[in-house]
């Protein structure tokens, strides 16, 4: 099953508490099977002759079985509820660090809030689906064997009968496969695309308010809503007609085995007990033949999460070579292309080619400024620069004549650059948080030496102030109404500064500064520049003056 294949590693991984899990299932299985018996020579012992003892021995008997079974399944579902949320996290954990390593371009082609639904809901239902079929797979062909055996022995006809309707089933099951994968793909897709939709009303709930379109953003989301409902509508026919089917089957079922089992009674071949341990075992059997043929309609549904995971998973990884990096002194760019949508034809079109044969060397000991107009591509150079889009360019980039292809750039980006976003991306934590992003500081200095370094930075960008009023451990992101667009800035200056990497690049540094800040920062900079290489993109006349060299970049 391709599922079980998929999920391997994760079942592999708890295997002996999975092996358990079944163990203890089987615990109901067996009681199960035993209860019908001992209700009908129960009831037997009644009719011919019982007494009193009998009725206290049954109840004994009766009652510890129910007590065992109510012990096991609380034990089996805390089990579950471990086994299910850490496999679930297991395998959410892997996509999303495949996403990582997937290509800044796959990242933008797809809606963040969409991918994260579609990985919850996937891999949480991929994983269900694997530990309730290890435990009922089992149980539920014990009960469809064991009673089959059962009524073979009390019954030859009326069990061969039986094998009938399951065969039934069997049909049905093959008839709706293909309907129901069609009908749960749908809804998944639709159901994500809506849930996306309800996000982006609230992401983006300051410009919808700015600019005064509600209505327009609402017939947006109505939008994605009427495709959602519609195929639930649809999803909801094909599973009912499913469903109503295996109820009518059961439903003859039960009917034949009424009439069969009445004319046993009334020719003398059954006693009440024993009609009474047919139909149950009866029962048991036609319940673990409908708990197959539901679980066709399961299958075929999570095969389409397991399609949607396994897309991901088979998108292309950037690719990362071994070499590692001590410093940077040298990068070169040598008829560098660069394109947003890949096409073998009309390759020169400007409407297709963001980076055009761009031909550029920064070097240690310099400030280098960007300029150009917005969607020149400045953002883009950057990225390209620093290896965001390593399979994608043509041309060559090299990092002291060695080509970014050949060293492991997570490692190079983890400790060479520093980068400064014009808006600047702040995670939900403390501004500690947000300087270090926990990592502990692994050069020899001491801690004093830190404090004295962090406290020149902090001069350096007038934030004494700032930072004697809230603290390091101020809570703060991106959203936060507490801390100005200035502020959040300087927190994205200061943990560039505090890296101390061999490549500084600030995208408009200045541009929510004041202009003593502005100084003191370019001023510092200045002071640095023979120990790094400084790209600085901006308009600011007063920062232009800093730089060594200018690039201009103007598109193709």
């Amino acid at each position: 099953m391709k599922i079980f294949r998929f999920c391997k590693k994760y079942l592999q991984q708890y295997k002996f508490q999975l092996a358990i899990f079944v163990i203890l299932s089987l615990v109901s299985t067996a009681i199960g099977i035993l209860s019908p018996y001992i209700i009908g020579a129960f009831l037997d012992s009644l009719i011919y002759g019982g007494d009193i003892n009998v009725v206290l021995s049954f109840a004994a008997i009766f009652g510890g079985l129910n007590i065992v079974k109510i012990l096991k399944g609380y034990i089996t579902s805390i089990m579950y509820i471990k086994i299910k949320t850490k496999m679930s996290y297991d395998l959410n954990s892997d996509a999303i660090k495949h996403i990582q390593s997937l290509s800044l371009s796959y990242i933008n082609q797809n809606n963040s809030a969409y991918l994260n639904h579609r990985l919850n809901l996937d891999s949480n239902e991929i994983i269900t689906f694997c530990i309730t079929i290890i435990q009922s797979i089992a149980t539920n062909a014990i009960m469809l064997i064991v009673p089959f055996a059962i009524l073979l022995y009390m019954n030859f006809f009326m069990a061969l009968m039986l094998i009938g309707f399951l065969v039934f089933y069997v049909i049905l099951y093959l008839a709706f496969k293909g309907p129901l994968y069609k009908a749960s793909l749908a809804i998944k897709e639709f159901q994500n695309k809506f849930f996306s939709s309800l996000f982006e009303q609230l992401k983006y709930i300051k410009f919808i308010k700015t600019n005064s379109i509600h209505e327009e953003m609402n017939m947006r989301m109505d939008k994605d809503f009427v495709l959602y409902r519609n195929s639930a509508i649809h999803m909801q026919k094909v599973s009912y007609l499913y469903s109503g089917l295996d109820g009518f089957v059961s439903t003859l079922a039960q009917i034949v085995l009424f009439v069969a089992g009445g004319y046993q009674i009334l020719i003398g071949s059954f006693t009440v007990g024993m009609f009474t341990i047919f139909i149950s075992y009866f029962s048991m059997m036609l319940g673990a033949g409908r708990y197959f043929f539901g679980l066709g309609a399961n299958y075929q549904q999570t095969l389409v999460a397991l399609d949607r995971i396994k897309d991901i998973f088979t998108q292309e990884i950037e690719s990362c070579g071994d070499k590692i990096l001590e410093d940077i002194w040298r990068i070169e760019l040598h008829n560098v292309s660069f394109s947003y949508i890949s096409s073998d034809n009309d390759e020169s079109s400007c409407n297709k080619k963001t980076i055009n044969n761009f031909n550029a060397i920064f070097e240690k000991g310099k400030i280098y400024g960007i300029t150009g107009k917005n969607g020149a591509g400045k953002s883009t150079l950057i990225n390209l620069i620093i290896g965001m889009y390593i399979n994608e360019f043509k041309g060559s980039i090299a990092y002291n004549d060695i080509d970014i292809r050949n060293i492991n750039m997570q490692e190079t980006r983890k400790t060479l650059f520093g980068l400064s976003d014009q808006e600047p991306v702040l995670m939900n934590d403390t501004i500690r948080y947000n300087l270090t992003f926990g990592r502990a500081d692994d050069t020899k200095q001491s801690n004093l030496d830190q404090q004295q370094i962090l406290d020149a930075h902090i001069k350096t960008l007038n934030m004494t102030d700032f930072i004697t009023n809230n603290t390091l451990d101020l809570t703060i992101n991106d959203k936060n109404t507490s801390t100005s667009g200035g502020e959040k800035q300087k927190i994205s200056i200061l943990k560039v500064l505090m890296k101390n990497p061999a490549v500084m690049i600030f995208d408009e540094p200045t541009s929510a500064l004041d202009r003593q800040t502005s100084e003191q920062f370019m001023e510092y900079l200045r002071q640095i520049k023979r120990d790094k290489i400084i790209i600085l993109i901006t308009h600011d006349n007063n920062a232009e003056v800093l730089c060594d060299e200018m690039l201009e970049i103007t598109g193709c």
